[in-house]
């Protein structure tokens, strides 16, 4: 996907500090819009509807968002969805991946961390934050039955699947990949598509996490890194 010459955002928070605070500093970004601000579950679907975003910013607890079927419905309308959280409880970040979340931020995360977060997942990449992918790791580590398929899957990857997967993992989107192996955006397509499958995976954002997991990917102070 080639990045949008203006990436069109909706927020949605139940606090109006926080949602004002978010648009304010995004509509400040060159080449980020905001559409719309939404304060609940049926304000959000309104506005996407309407504007038809790029990314959704959201509050994962969004009043009137009980479960992961907002999320999933935005995605199937093509939007691309950020949620935040104040509370680092992992079953968190799970619960918005398994709905379709392309990216789980925490709201103590620093301004420039959301920027990035917003631009990344704009271009089909992932974000998950350092402290996020911490937390899911040590949740992860206590399924040990789990593990050696994860390590076994991932062994099953040919060298350049490894390096695409590695490139997700660090946020890049297809045509960054793409630029950045000297590869077509079909290619890189068809290498995601094998990785999916080959880690029994329904989407890239999971296919990240079980990088982490098989240990292909660390995490490093700056963010993703290859172990």
């Amino acid at each position: 996907m080639s990045t949008p010459l203006t990436i069109r955002v909706v927020v949605a928070d139940d606090q109006p500090l926080i949602r004002a605070g978010l648009g304010a500093l995004l509509a400040a970004q060159p080449g980020i819009e905001v559409l719309a601000e939404a304060s609940g579950a049926e304000a959000l679907r309104t506005a996407a509807a309407t504007h038809l975003p790029d990314v959704v910013i959201m509050e994962l607890l969004l009043p009137g968002c009980a479960d992961g079927d907002l999320i999933g419905k935005l995605v199937a309308d093509g939007c691309r969805v950020l949620a935040m959280t104040s509370d680092r409880d992992p079953r968190h970040a799970f619960a918005a991946l398994r709905s379709g979340a392309a990216g789980f931020l925490l709201k103590s995360s620093p301004p420039e961390v959301l920027i990035g977060a917003v631009r990344a997942v704009a271009v089909a990449g992932t974000w998950l934050e350092t402290a996020v992918v911490d937390a899911m790791l040590a949740e992860l580590s206590s399924r040990p039955a789990t593990g050696e398929d994860v390590v076994g899957y991932v062994r099953l990857l040919t060298a350049r699947e490894r390096e695409v997967l590695v490139l997700l993992a660090n946020g890049l989107g297809n045509m960054e990949i793409a630029g950045r192996l000297y590869l077509s955006e079909a290619t890189v397509r068809t290498h995601i598509g094998r990785i999916l499958m080959k880690l029994h995976c329904r989407d890239r954002t999971r296919a990240v996490v079980v990088a982490y997991r098989s240990g292909l990917v660390r995490v490093t102070a700056g963010g993703a890194g290859r172990a």
